[in-house]
């Protein structure tokens, strides 16, 4: 069948007609611009670029064809093209590099784009032409196959038009492999499957975007009798594990469970004595009821202790997408800001009313927190960028200079998106005196913007979407709350569920966890899709999707890969494992040591997950990758290793000031007169979550008979304890 298929994949693209040989001319926007992109020659590096290069400047990716024609026809007196003799022009002498041309060589002689040019040079070098049919999609086939060792597949790429037509295009389009370890593909569009995995292709034509997925198995056939869903998360998961030819590790052991859903949920290390008594629990639902404690779904009020630090550490983390700091706001915004977001996480205020909230802001910024987000953001362009990536998780800035490379989002989307935040202004107020002069969000009677290269007024217009041109609101943001947080918009819905998958489970469904593209597709789209369908169900209840989450399968598996799983990175076969995030790993240090970090301008006692912005002085979160809140990016917080962090842990101050504190946990085992077993079993138990086994006990008891003294012995074992990848990485 697969041959088959590849036979007719192939016969398909050989019937394809050489624009240059059809009765009409090759049209300079459908044939001519399309072989330029493909040779390269408008990207930015080359005469794409801001300035062009030698003198010659092109539209990026010829998404202004209507400036190229000149560029290419008219300019230095007509000197590129040679409409009697086209194979003497330049623009063709250059790309066959048969005259010097820093770009190198570019086509072949006599191949398909050669061909292209040259007959629309002797067809007079037409322009634009007006009434042409706009290309309003494109579609590729396979859109999903899986492949053997080697195997190989051309692709199909169709055209389609306003007024119906089709073309296939598979000659014009440009290829790209996202991992060309599981699958190469050629300039024509001719893949093979190469090493194990799951991989797309990237297909591009005329600023329309799609892809193809590749997938290759890691085995040929599993048997997955032995894991039993526990919700309809583990459907999905399983589904795409058997897809792939992946076994899952095994279910993990109750005190890495218990570590790992604090830190998750709660950014919190277990206590000691919740972590005995689950340990000693015989329950079966222990771990479901765990999970509904932390998210405080018990409605018993005894049970439900953690909701505190459940609203502070998502504070936290929506603080950091939202760009909550002083800097931008005044300390005074900064701490409404903070405790609005921290209060309507408390009280579970479902996502789609939370985002309502803060785009429909007015206001008072000290009197509304949520109005701050207007004074972090002013311009209705950057609001359009932060509404697009915190909201719907799109990256949306590249669009404001030209068509997005990897997206089918134009300048036009993009002005269309800050069109409805034209009428946002603020003032400033005295009404708060000495407290500071207070700035109020408020809205103008008008407000227009112009498409910066055709000087239009471009009307307000949702992503994706058509314009919204009956608006009759003052206040346009009303039209595209609606639209944004409304059911039928899967981008909304598929980003937060994308996000609290990334937090909870360490590594998202789409990576970055922030850029969802139809050219960055999910590892796994039945899961996700899943997943967004159980969270509008559930009326955008928060905590419901993390204790769907929470409660799988999946998220209980071990983080030991097994030899069938050890290859997999992105589909959930084993818990990925991450380093604690700054402020995590300052309280867990805490935690573990009995000890309290002072931060000026609040009370002693203060957790660093409480913090409600960066600008709270600490060499330790500074250096372990705290985010400065300058953008609106998940990228802004550093995860990845470096010396300097090693040395903070290892050797820093603040990790010796802890361990030798004289009201710390050493102090008091000392005073105390712990036994060695009592000693080792807490130091284990706080900071690892689970008692020690036969082997450490008698490594720590070796370590105590060869320190200097019995101080200096618990604070080494403990200083090990804190420098060990199971302490550093949530597991």
């Amino acid at each position: 069948m697969r041959y088959a298929l590849t036979i007719i994949a192939a016969f398909i693209v050989a019937c394809w007609i050489n624009p240059a040989l059809a009765d009409q001319p090759p049209s300079f926007i459908e044939d001519v611009i399309p072989v330029l992109t493909k040779a390269g020659c408008n990207q930015g590096a080359c005469h794409g670029g801001q300035f062009g290069q030698g003198g010659f400047k092109l539209s990026l990716l010829g998404f202004a064809p209507e400036q190229d024609h000149p560029s290419i026809v008219r300019e230095w007196t007509q000197r590129r093209v040679s409409l009697l003799v086209p194979a003497e022009s330049l623009l063709l002498r250059k790309a066959l590099a048969s005259v010097p041309h820093g770009g190198g060589k570019r086509m072949s002689y006599k191949s398909p784009e050669y061909e292209t040019l040259k007959a629309w040079l002797a067809a007079g070098a037409p322009g634009p032409v007006e009434d042409e049919p706009r290309l309003t999609a494109i579609s590729v086939t396979p859109a999903e196959r899986e492949y053997q060792q080697d195997e190989s597949q051309q692709l199909t790429v169709i055209a389609e038009y306003s007024d119906g037509s089709r073309r296939d295009v598979t000659q014009l389009a440009r290829y790209d492999s996202l991992s060309e370890g599981v699958a190469r593909v050629t300039r024509s569009g001719f893949i093979t499957a190469a090493g194990q995995g799951q991989t797309a292709i990237m297909v591009r034509y005329r600023g329309r975007a799609k892809v193809s997925s590749v997938v290759r198995p890691f085995a040929d056939d599993v048997d997955l009798a032995d894991f039993q869903p526990h919700n309809f998360v583990d459907e999905p998961v399983k589904a795409r594990w058997q897809k792939l030819g992946l076994k899952p590790s095994p279910l993990c052991s109750d005190d890495v469970f218990i570590r790992r859903a604090f830190l998750a949920s709660i950014g919190t290390l277990p206590p000691r004595e919740r972590v005995e008594r689950f340990l000693a629990s015989d329950d079966p639902k222990k771990r479901i009821e765990l999970v509904d404690e932390l998210l405080g779904l018990t409605r018993d009020p005894r049970r439900d202790v953690y909701v505190e630090p459940f609203s502070a550490y998502w504070t936290q983390k929506w603080g950091d997408l939202l760009r909550n700091n002083r800097d931008k706001v005044g300390e005074t915004g900064m701490w409404a800001f903070a405790n609005w977001i921290r209060a309507s996480l408390r009280e579970n205020k479902p996502m789609d009313q939370f985002a309502r909230e803060i785009l429909l802001a007015r206001g008072s910024i000290y009197q509304n927190g949520q109005a701050n987000y207007y004074k972090v953001a002013s311009k209705a362009t950057d609001l359009a960028e932060t509404t697009a990536q915190v909201f719907l998780g799109v990256r949306l800035e590249c669009a404001r200079c030209h068509q997005h490379p990897f997206e089918s989002y134009s300048q036009a989307d993009y002005y269309g998106m800050a069109a409805f935040f034209t009428r946002v202004t603020t003032k400033r107020s005295s009404d708060f005196g000495g407290f500071g002069n207070d700035t109020v969000v408020r809205l103008k009677t008008s407000g227009t913007i112009k498409h910066p290269r055709t000087g239009q007024v471009i009307s307000p217009t949702p992503l994706g979407a058509s314009s919204l041109e009956s608006i009759t609101a003052r206040d346009l943001r009303q039209p595209l709350a609606e639209w944004m947080t409304s059911p039928e918009n899967s981008l909304f819905a598929r980003n937060i569920v994308n996000r609290t998958w990334g937090h909870l489970m360490g590594t998202a469904i789409i990576k970055p966890i922030d850029d969802l593209r139809e050219t960055n597709p999910p590892s796994n789209p039945e899961l996700l899709e899943a997943l967004a369908a159980d969270f509008v169900n559930n009326a955008y209840d928060l905590r419901k999707l993390m204790r769907a989450i929470m409660v799988s399968r999946v998220f209980q598996l071990s983080s030991t890969a097994t030899d069938e799983n050890a290859a997999d990175t992105r589909f959930f076969s084993h818990y990925p494992t991450k380093r604690l995030p700054a402020e995590v790993l300052l309280d867990a240090i805490d935690d573990a040591c009995g000890t309290q970090e002072r931060f000026t301008g609040v009370p002693l006692g203060t957790r660093a997950i409480e913090l409600p912005d960066p600008k709270f002085s600490s060499y330790f979160l500074d250096t372990l990758g705290r985010p400065q809140r300058i953008v609106s990016c998940e990228c802004e917080r550093t995860a990845e290793p470096n010396l300097a962090q090693v040395l903070q842990i290892a050797n820093g101050e603040l990790v010796q000031r802890k361990l030798t504190d004289k009201q710390g946990r050493i102090s008091r085992l000392i005073e105390t007169k712990a036994t060695d077993e009592v000693a080792f079993t807490e130091l284990y138990l706080v900071t690892l979550s689970r008692r020690p086994t036969d082997e450490e006990i008698d490594h720590c008891h070796t370590i105590l008979a060869t320190a200097n003294d019995r101080r200096s012995g618990l604070e080494d074992i403990l200083w090990a304890l804190l420098n060990g990848r199971e302490f550093l990485f949530n597991h």
